[in-house]
């Protein structure tokens, strides 16, 4: 079949569909999508809130909780010990009522079946009652997607054997590190961006396996460069000694020097690695591999982001591992085959349009259900009259389509609506990705919610503290510091913030000053360093006389760095005669 553009039915911009697109789609026997990627990325992260959470009471034992779901949402939430002793969720079941659309259907069911309050998956660990999206992990706070890691605070994407990481994001198999940004097997450093293996360093762009470097970019295989020049060992320790890190006066002159830094530091249109035939960024091990953000050990993939561990024939995956034919998923877990239109979902087969579901097979529109089989709506049926009835619903799906309040039609084949989302727009992740004012949320038809204010009665302004971590003594762990960004709505600011007594020991180690900022901000004020999950045509920046060209360079590619961005992007043969 040959390549068609298409309008999207959502930001009524033209989209491709490829000819391998539509042999994924027959492959599977779903229609081609009628959103273009970008919208059908926002509706599923639209049901992903990892950051914005809330003091409620639990639904089941009314005890005291904290939870993704706000206490005015019509959802029934339980703590982790009521929701995995809860009764069995088919006595929710409901006949399919072929009167109505299957989406409002589907509506009052998710509203009635238990919701867990947070996402902690396998974790038998202590301490992690203010993190979400956690998984074997321990000892984590204000942290959101940590995997196998320990001591992890204010971070977020942590995964894998990390231990003591504090305000990063992004980073793997780390530690002792702070304001790390997509970094694997860095220690004992501080303000990486971009870079791995570095040991005992500070302010680098762009460096690898690099140890006591310092405020340089670019960097391969060094030690002791201080602002790009190599020095001796004694010359090294002789530069820094003056540079007093302990001092949030000298940080903040670092930072901003740092910053001129990297924007004037070459950069690769990607970041790739044993890679062949892929698109996008941050992809390893990987082949015929399109529109990937975040990918590790990826096949014959498009449209997933952070997909690892044996990703096979998958499209439009958001957070998964060992998936394999599956379309249309939001929090894939692990080893999923043959499911679509499913969100917080693993080790499940042939499950369409569920949510919360795990450990299951031949399922259509269920919440919450495992270890079963020949479900709808979460009524039990035999498996002769499951596959009898699948056929008709899904002819109903596409003669009675669920229509939402902007005119959006919802046939069998497309994700669930934004509109029924449990969370708000600026609750999401979509806001993050794609933020919106309130007015531009309302006028797209999703929900908005004012973030409620805390009226903390702050104790200290956060131009009070000292500016040295020295000078900080026990008592600042009693106070309640302002945050200077006094509630502001584009990082929801939470006004005021504690520092808490693993966190002081964590600065004192480092010799790190306290953060002037809430969480919150000081998470908006990393993200400046992530590209979105979006691709556009450049050429190469280079205009020097290199081996494969003379003057202008005129390779082409493709790069998650936006043209109009300040940001210098050269091809990988003029990036490796540069840096290398």
């Amino acid at each position: 079949m040959a390549m068609e553009t298409r309008s999207c039915q959502n930001c009524k911009k033209d989209f491709t569909v490829e000819p391998d697109d539509f042999e994924f789609y027959e492959k599977i026997k779903v229609p081609p999508p009628t959103f273009c990627f970008d919208c059908r990325l926002k509706r599923k992260l639209a049901y992903i809130n990892e950051r914005t959470l809330f003091k409620r009471k639990c639904d089941s034992c009314s005890q005291d909780t904290i939870s993704m779901y706000s206490p005015k949402s019509e959802y029934k939430v339980f703590c982790t010990k009521c929701y995995n002793n809860r009764n069995d969720c088919r006595e929710y079941g409901k006949e399919y009522d072929f009167s109505r659309p299957f989406f409002e259907q589907f509506n009052e069911l998710l509203k009635k079946v238990p919701r867990l309050h947070l996402m902690h998956k396998n974790n038998n660990a202590e301490r992690c009652e203010y993190a979400n999206y956690t998984y074997k992990s321990r000892n984590v706070y204000l942290s959101f997607a940590v995997v196998r890691s320990e001591d992890v605070y204010y971070c977020k994407q942590v995964q894998g054997g990390n231990k003591i990481c504090v305000d990063s994001y992004n980073a793997k198999d780390s530690e002792r590190v702070y304001e790390l940004v997509d970094g694997s097997r860095d220690y004992n450093s501080q303000f990486l961006i971009r870079s791995s293996r570095c040991i005992d360093s500070a302010f680098l762009f762009d460096c690898r396996e690099c140890n006591n470097c310092f405020m340089s970019s670019n960097l391969r295989n060094k030690s002791y460069v201080f602002k790009n020049k190599q020095l001796s060992r004694a010359e090294y320790f002789e530069a820094i000694k003056d540079f007093l890190l302990d001092s949030y006066k000298v940080q903040q002159k670092l930072k901003k020097e740092f910053f001129e830094l990297a924007k004037n530091s070459i950069r690769l249109p990607a970041f790739v690695k044993n890679v062949e035939n892929v698109s996008g960024d941050f992809i390893g091990n990987s082949k015929n591999a399109h529109y990937c953000f975040g990918n590790i050990d990826t096949e014959n993939s498009k449209f997933i982001v952070f997909g690892v561990n044996t990703i096979r024939d998958c499209y439009d995956l958001v957070f998964g591992g060992r998936n394999e034919l599956v379309y249309e998923v939001a929090g894939g877990g692990t080893a999923n085959n043959s499911d679509s239109f499913c969100i917080d979902i693993g080790s499940s087969y042939d499950i369409n349009y569920c949510i919360s579901c795990n450990d299951d097979k031949n399922l259509f529109g269920c919440v919450g259900i495992d270890k079963k089989q020949y479900c709808i709506l979460n009524k039990q049926y035999t498996k002769k009259d499951y596959e009898k009835i699948i056929p008709k619903i899904i002819e109903h799906m596409n003669s009675m389509p669920y229509i939402d309040k902007k005119g959006r039609v919802y046939r069998y084949g497309e994700f669930f609506p934004t509109e029924l989302s449990p969370f708000a727009y600026n609750e999401s992740l979509a806001y993050e990705e794609y933020a919106m004012e309130k007015g531009e949320v309302a006028e797209e038809g999703y929900e908005w919610r004012d973030l409620e204010e805390k009226y903390y009665e702050t104790s200290i302004t956060s131009d009070k503290l000292p500016d040295s971590i020295k000078e900080v003594d026990d008592n600042i762990l009693n106070e309640i510091i302002a945050c200077p960004n006094k509630g502001k709505i584009e990082t929801k600011c939470t006004f005021g913030y504690k520092i808490n007594s693993d966190e002081l020991r964590f600065y004192r180690l480092m010799k790190i000053p306290l953060p002037r900022y809430c969480p919150n901000c000081r998470y908006y004020e990393r993200r400046r360093w992530v590209n979105p999950f979006k691709l556009w045509h450049r050429l190469c920046m280079c205009n020097k006389d290199h081996p494969n060209h003379t003057g202008k360079c005129l390779n082409e590619f493709e790069t998650s760095y936006a043209p109009e961005r300040p940001e210098i992007v050269f091809c990988e043969k003029c990036y490796q005669q540069e840096v290398y």
